[in-house]
């Protein structure tokens, strides 16, 4: 009890916050509305059977704040000016269903694209209605004040004065007309808004912010689209319809009450359902128009609401769900700018101060009448019930129907390429491992299918704001204490696949928290036993793979029906206020150690280059020596040979020898002789010294041309060879 206390506080405060600025917004163009908007110039607009006259009572009657039983004097009102019965059929639909406060309401609570939608949808649903009543045959008199005495409304006695003042003055607390000035207009605009409507409407809103805080404390997240599979399709519709007649809130007190019903996993079609259904069709007001217009005009009334809202909820799911829930109050993490922030909290004081007053003023009795009514009503509806008519065969057929419709949609299981599916049974799971096709399975509630994304890479971002259920749970500190009692700020990205449908899908409700809180434990674990200097240089790579290690075995060892693929330190740096001062310390350190490795490689180079050449010069030596030995050996053989033969013929060998050796000399460069005698011719060469003719020495002459003949081997020597 105590901790749903301290939710229930907290949700209800961050309503009015969010919610009072647009609540006093709506109440002050209500009352602008009310004051400058005649209601004689929109009557006789109204007079005719015609889509004109329909489209300008939607029209008419979408901005004006009503409740569903407020407008029904409302509307009587302008049926005594003149006002059509099919006008009047959708100024009775578009008025209880929105109005400028709840539109605006709905606009801070659940974003731009439903603020539009609502309007637009509740403008239509009153056409359709109208249109639906011309071409029906039904009551068309004009209803007196006798009759409408007869209703059992009590709103009736003011509900004449939500209406837009006419030209001659108005009902209202402060007496006046079109002609006065200004400023008394916008005072009596003001008072029209703050007091009188705020009087009317205070109770609900009240009570639809605290219910919305009760819902949102005692439900856990996603709970109508995990724990009831209500986030897609019709039967949350036909849920909410039900729920709607029951529990009677205007439009504005049902706005918070959608709004957190989405945050909570509610289908935004299902919402925009609530919203159109529940303050248009309470057992009290159901009783009136039928009274009050016939039951053929009834069902119309009916049919038309809860038609159009059917199909516009299930295509607004189809092609805005997702805008809508991102939208939504409950699911956004942004914060306001400090100036809207602080107009919002004005705001939410001053609402709470008004609601004061006006429950000081009128003891909240409309309120406490209204619900009553609605109960007596209620009761009266259920005593009046004849089991009887459960067995006609209309009734059986439109169950049948309705139940073909919701269920049978709901009985196939559609696994997409990519995606592994399983089927339950009265919860439990009777088939796994489906693959990719359409899969049959008994319809809701006895069975559930489910497809689950097996193939996408999925990633969780570890030191930033953890979420839980679409909102700020908590901020996830991303500083660690190091092993020598340094800071140091870690960021990284843990990315996983799914393993086990069924695991993944029926464990846990938020994998992505618990594998944030998992990573975040390791980080701890390791930044407490590593130096900061060491984790913010040398060590990133190895407090990276250890970090990987350790998460991927941590989780395996949970069987979560998920498989890590990896993890990664994205960001490692010291805080910010000394960030520049560790940069400097790690270039400082990541210099040295570059210079060391630098040093190191020229060394092992130098070392390499110098065993190298000491190995050329070695093996080079080695080859010298054994050429040498080679050529000595073959010189000493050639020597053994040629001493052997010289032995045995010493002359010719010798001889031989002589001309071995005068032929290599003589061989490579022409040789050129001088003639002894001074005369031409042949020249006589003799290769032995004791063979050569002794001549005679020539006498001095006149000096003579030299001739000069090449020796080539072998030489030619007359008479001897």
């Amino acid at each position: 009890m105590t901790d749903f206390l301290a939710s229930l506080i907290p949700e209800t405060a961050r309503i009015f916050y969010e919610g009072s600025f647009y609540i006093l917004l709506g109440f002050a163009i209500a009352g602008l509305l009310h004051e400058f908007l005649p209601t004689d110039l929109i009557a006789r607009h109204l007079g005719r059977e015609n889509l004109r006259s329909v489209a300008t009572a939607a029209l008419f009657g979408a901005p004006i704040p009503l409740c569903s039983c407020g407008v029904l004097p409302a509307a009587a009102a302008l049926r005594q000016k003149g006002a059509g019965r099919s006008p009047t059929m959708a100024f009775l639909v578009s008025t209880p269903e929105t109005g400028v406060d709840s539109i605006a309401l709905t606009y801070g609570l659940l974003g731009g694209v439903m603020a539009i939608v609502r309007p637009v949808v509740a403008v239509l649903t009153a056409v359709v209605a109208g249109l639906l009543s011309m071409v029906v045959p039904g009551r068309d008199e004009p209803v007196d004040d006798d009759a409408l005495e007869d209703l059992p409304l009590h709103s009736h006695e003011h509900g004449g004065d939500h209406l837009p003042r006419t030209q001659e003055g108005g009902s209202g607390a402060e007496e006046g007309s079109a002609s006065d000035p200004l400023a008394r207009r916008l005072r009596r605009a003001m008072h029209y808004g703050f007091v009188t409507l705020l009087d009317d409407l205070a109770f609900w809103l009240v009570v639809g912010i605290l219910l919305t805080g009760v819902l949102s404390a005692a439900l856990p997240d996603d709970f109508f689209s995990a724990a009831l599979g209500l986030d897609r399709g019709l039967l949350p519709m036909l849920l909410v319809i039900l729920l709607g007649v029951p529990l009677y809130l205007c439009a504005s007190a049902s706005t918070p009450v959608a709004a957190a019903l989405v945050a909570k996993g509610l289908s935004p079609g299902a919402a925009l359902v609530f919203l159109l259904v529940g303050p248009a069709t309470n057992a009290a007001t159901i009783a009136v128009v039928g009274r009050l217009l016939g039951g053929r005009q009834l069902r119309i009334y009916l049919g038309s609401i809860i038609g159009v809202a059917l199909a516009a909820g299930l295509l607004l799911d189809a092609l805005a769900a997702d805008a809508i829930r991102s939208a939504t109050i409950g699911a956004r993490g942004e914060r306001d700018p400090q100036l809207f922030a602080l107009l919002k909290v004005f705001a939410a004081l001053a609402f709470v101060a008004l609601a004061a007053l006006s429950a000081q003023r009128t003891r909240f009795r409309e309120g406490i009448r209204d619900v009553r009514d609605q109960t007596a009503r209620l009761l009266e509806a259920a005593r009046s019930f004849e089991p009887r008519s459960l067995a006609s065969p209309l009734f059986l057929g439109t169950v049948t129907l309705l139940l073909a419709l919701v269920f049978l949609p709901n009985a196939f299981l559609v696994v997409e390429p990519g995606h592994r599916g399983f089927v339950q049974r009265f919860g439990r799971v009777v088939a796994s491992d489906l693959e990719p096709g359409l899969h049959w399975h008994w319809p809701p509630p006895i069975g559930r299918g489910t497809s689950v994304d097996v193939e996408r890479v999925r990633q969780v971002r570890v030191g930033e704001s953890a979420a839980l259920g679409g909102r700020p749970l908590a901020l996830i500190e991303n500083y660690y204490i190091t092993a020598d009692e340094n800071v140091i700020d870690v960021r990284g990205a843990v990315h996983y696949r799914v393993s086990d449908a069924v695991r993944f899908a029926l464990g846990l409700e938020r994998i992505d928290f618990l594998l944030s809180s998992l990573a975040r434990h390791e980080l701890v674990r390791i930044a407490t036993a590593t130096p900061i200097d060491t984790l913010y240089t040398t060590a990133r790579s190895t407090t990276e793979e250890a970090f990987r290690r350790a998460l991927m075995e941590r989780v395996a060892g949970l069987e979560l029906g998920i498989e890590i693929l990896d993890a990664r330190l994205l960001d490692v740096h010291a805080p910010g206020n000394v960030h520049d001062a560790f940069r400097d310390v790690a270039s400082s350190l990541e210099d040295r150690e570059r210079e060391i490795h630098e040093g190191n490689a020229y060394a092992a180079e130098t070392a390499a280059e110098a065993q190298g050449e000491a190995a050329a010069v070695t093996e080079q030596a080695r080859a010298d020596a054994a050429r040498a030995r080679a050529l000595a050996r073959g010189t000493t053989a050639a020597f053994v040979g040629i001493s052997a033969v010289h032995e045995q013929h010493p002359r010719v060998t010798e001889t031989r020898l002589y001309l071995e050796t005068l032929e290599r000399s003589l061989a490579a460069p022409h040789k050129y002789v001088h003639g002894a005698s001074g005369k031409g011719g042949e020249l006589d060469l003799w290769i032995g010294a004791e063979e050569a003719p002794s001549l005679p020495a020539p006498a001095p002459a006149a000096r003579q041309p030299v001739e000069r003949r090449p020796l080539r081997p072998p030489f030619t020597a007359r008479g001897n060879p």
